[in-house]
């Protein structure tokens, strides 16, 4: 029987050259890709395959570019393969390889607790959690009958998650019900729980798909150089690692149904909680959304709400009044909360004196008459009310931060933003966040970390607006968002210390620079996370006002994190906004060498959306902004990445060509030039990457003389690079051993181990692990190939690499050593 079938070699040619492996599999997907890359080459250097698609066979072969290329070159692989028995044995060696480095399919281990806590004084609501256990018992029930031969069990096993829709105006109370039930019920769902507030108060606001997704595979255990960077990938491996499990997923605040379908899980035992102001109709119709509408509170819930929050000793005596305020609310949980809180924390207030406030604010010229009832045509009325009687009760100080945080609508607020934008103290910042929590004008979301509801931001705006005037509004803007700029630099000189910058916002930083510690790198790297949403705020607020010096510096502060955690989607939009604001800042007699350098990165965006030809562009575009400004680094940085493009498509020696000529630049800026100090560094890493593309053209001995230049150029280096030079060292091993010297290569890879250990990278050590194996195997050594693969599993698994680890049990098994 052939052992090559069209089917199978068609798919990991697929897999490897459709830029799934290049974002998501690490180096072993690397390997894998030049893997082939390696086969196609020795078939056309034998007249067995064409070269690239001009036709021209004098030059070598590229990436396949689409699907008629992918399925051309498989059958071209299997012809091989039946003409030459050595390319046979080869080709099926590296289908083995392939199909290892293939996501796994099985599920993670993970058990995600992403729910917030639910609130103490939940009142009523009875009625949703009654509907969603009458849904999951009724299911169960079908799927436990057989009477129908079993149709009804496999119609339960192969259907979709169960997807239940909350529905109501903001401020009802939506969000609090659908964490309570999720609490709940979360002992039927063994596997977890995830939330994510999509924000969808606005089609401007709403959150992409792609972000959470991102978020979600985190949760689920999937490390960050492992998580696709396009929007199908993720989902297809989102809902490969949800399949089979039972898990809650909360999605708070929908705008539309686009925003939901990519975050189903595919599983039918699985439950998935939606809450919107709008239908979705789509949800209902494809998905089987069970809807339930919210409404207000009755009265008696409002008046026992409003007794819960306030505490029942200040209704005692005044409950009549109370009443009357409880109906000013509306049955809206947020108002009276907030209403209640004033109550609790003001001894002083009574319900009498707030039953006329309400009835002056509600009749005030200007007011809605509609305010204080559930009015079809402003159903918010109740809570803007209720809020403006609140804010009306603020002390000067708290009132004028409660206006300034509600300019723009922030993903969440950190006590350090809110003392950027009023220009105040940390201290006095906390203490103010505190008071407006106490009274509900703003939510507590996390350790010091606030949120406001959309409502009660737009009241607050308007406030701002209409008190401060226009020239204070924009300062406390600007305040804001470069606040976020000087944290985003700060933490991003600790991400990547020894990477050049630009911009007068490293020259601010208030943190010392050379902290190589990994623990610190990694602290850095969750706090640029934890303000990821923020940050692309601050990009579009930034552009909106006209900041354009403060959008593209927050780009380039964004690089580190965008490099090691993805999420691609943002850094394109972030990238598209800071590209045109820094022209537009170089024509303003701005800074002429930041558009070359922000559209590098962007081009670094699109490469790992597997978007070449718009990577190709901008740093075609930025290779020549460079030029114009006079900035040779800049112009060496975005020739290097076209020939880091180069080596993506297997254009080996297009890739060697432009590091040669990234490498003239950069050794022809003189002393005292910009860039000068990180020449010694860029050199290096352009050795390192010319012995890459020397190895991709199939020339291993030239390649490990290379490499071993690069190694020296590192250790020469006034601050040690360590983790680049275990990575050179990782690039030899693998040099030696494809010039067939695999007792060479065991040196510089166990070196490289300890490097990588030293350095707290995980993943990289377990690579090298892999790679030390590959040496015993080929020296006929199985005990040390497994002693090698045991250490590699046990990085796999302590970093929660399923993948990894499903593959290295794989060839344990196969040594019988599993």
């Amino acid at each position: 029987m052939d052992p090559f079938t069209t089917a199978a070699v068609l798919a990991a040619v697929d897999t490897a050259t459709s830029g799934a492996l290049s974002g998501a599999a690490g180096e072993m997907g690397r390997r894998t890709t030049e893997g082939l890359s390696g086969l196609v080459r020795r078939m056309w250097r034998r007249g067995a395959a064409p070269g690239d698609p001009t036709g021209d066979p004098g030059t070598p072969p590229v990436l396949p570019a689409d699907a008629e290329e992918r399925r051309a070159l498989a059958t071209l692989l299997i012809e091989a393969a039946r003409r030459e028995p050595d390319f046979a044995r080869d080709l099926a060696a590296w289908l083995r390889e392939s199909a290892a480095t293939a996501p796994a399919t099985a599920p993670g281990t993970a058990r995600p607790r992403l729910l917030p806590p639910g609130t103490a004084v939940f009142t009523d609501r009875d009625h949703v959690l009654a509907a969603i256990t009458e849904l999951l018992d009724g299911e169960d029930a079908t799927a436990d009958d057989t009477s129908d031969g079993g149709t009804s069990r496999d119609r339960r096993i192969g259907g979709a998650p169960h997807v239940v829709l909350l529905v109501g105006p903001g401020g009802v109370g939506k969000s609090a019900a659908a964490v309570h039930c999720a609490l709940a019920l979360a002992d039927r769902f063994p596997d977890g729980e995830l939330y994510a507030d999509l924000r969808g108060a606005s089609a401007a606001t709403a959150a992409a798909p792609s972000g959470t997704l991102v978020r979600f595979l985190h949760g689920l255990g999937i490390p960050a150089d492992r998580v696709p960077a396009g929007e199908q990938a993720q989902t297809d491996l989102y809902r490969d690692r949800t399949a089979g499990r039972r898990m809650i997923v909360l999605l708070d605040d929908a705008h539309s149904a686009a925003q939901v379908t990519p975050l189903l899980p595919a599983s039918p035992g699985s439950l998935v909680l939606v809450t919107s102001r709008h239908r979705l109709p789509e949800l209902v119709r494809d998905r089987g959304a069970r809807t339930i509408p919210l409404g207000p509170l009755s009265e008696a819930d409002s008046l026992r709400l409003l007794t819960r929050v306030a505490g029942p000793r200040r209704v005692a005596g005044q409950r009549a009044h109370a009443e009357a305020v409880a109906a000013r609310c509306g049955g809206f949980p947020l108002a009276l909360c907030a209403t209640g809180a004033r109550v609790a924390t003001r001894e002083h207030v009574s319900w009498e004196s707030l039953e006329r406030e309400f009835a002056t604010l509600a009749h005030a010229p200007g007011a809605d008459p509609g305010a204080g009832r559930d009015d079809a045509a402003d159903p918010h009325a109740p809570v803007r009310l209720a809020t403006d009687v609140s804010y009306r009760d603020l002390p000067p100080a708290t009132a004028r931060l409660y206006r300034l945080l509600g300019l723009c609508p922030w993903p969440g607020i950190s006590v350090g933003a809110a003392a950027a934008a009023a220009g105040i103290p940390h201290a006095e910042a906390r203490r103010l966040l505190d008071d407006l929590a106490e009274v509900h004008l703003l939510e507590e979301i996390g350790e010091e970390r606030y949120h406001f509801h959309d409502v009660v931001r737009r009241h607050a705006e308007q406030r701002a607006h209409a008190e401060d005037g226009r020239t204070a509004t924009t300062a406390a803007v600007r305040r804001m968002i470069h606040w976020y700029l000087r944290f985003a630099a700060d933490a991003d000189a600790l991400v990547i210390p020894g990477r050049w910058h630009l911009g007068p916002a490293y020259d601010e930083r208030t943190r010392p620079p050379g902290d190589r510690a990994p623990q610190t790198a990694r602290a850095a790297l969750d706090a640029l996370r934890r303000e990821r949403e923020n940050l692309a705020e601050a990009v579009r607020v930034a552009e909106e006002h006209g900041f354009d010096d403060l959008a593209w510096q927050l780009c380039e502060a964004m690089w580190g994190m965008h490099l090691r955690l993805g999420f691609h989607e943002q850094w394109v939009t972030t990238h598209l906004r800071g590209a045109e604001a820094a022209h537009r800042c170089a024509d303003a007699l701005g800074d002429r060498r930041a558009e070359g350098r922000i559209r590098t990165q962007l081009a670094f965006a699109y490469l790992g959306l597997g978007r070449l030809t718009d990577a190709e562009a901008e740093l075609t575009t930025a290779a020549a902004c460079d030029e114009r400004a006079g900035h040779h680094r800049g112009r060496a940085t975005a020739v290097e990445s076209l020939g880091l493009l180069y080596l993506r498509q297997w254009r080996y020696e297009d890739a060697e060509q432009h590091f040669r000529r990234a490498r003239t630049i950069l050794r022809n800026i003189g002393p005292g030039e910009d860039g000068e100090r990180d020449v010694p560094r860029g050199l290096a890493l352009l050795e390192h990457h010319i012995g890459r593309a020397l190895r991709g053209q199939g020339r291993p001995a030239a390649s490990v003389g290379q490499l071993r230049q690069a190694l020296a150029a590192f250790r020469e280096l006034p601050e040690r690079d360590r983790y680049n030079e275990a990575r050179i060292r990782m690039s030899l091993g693998e040099s030696l051993l494809a010039a067939g010297d695999p007792a060479g290569a065991r040196t510089p890879l166990d070196k490289a181990l300890v490097t990588m250990e030293e350095e707290g990278a995980v993943l990289q050590q377990a690579d090298a692990a892999e790679l030390r194996a590959r040496c015993a195997a080929a020296l006929g050594d199985a005990q040390d190939e497994a002693r090698c693969l045991r250490v590699a599993l046990d990085l796999y698994e302590a970093s929660g690499d399923d993948g990894g680890a499903a593959r290295v049990e794989a060839r344990l098994t196969q040594l019988g050593a599993g």
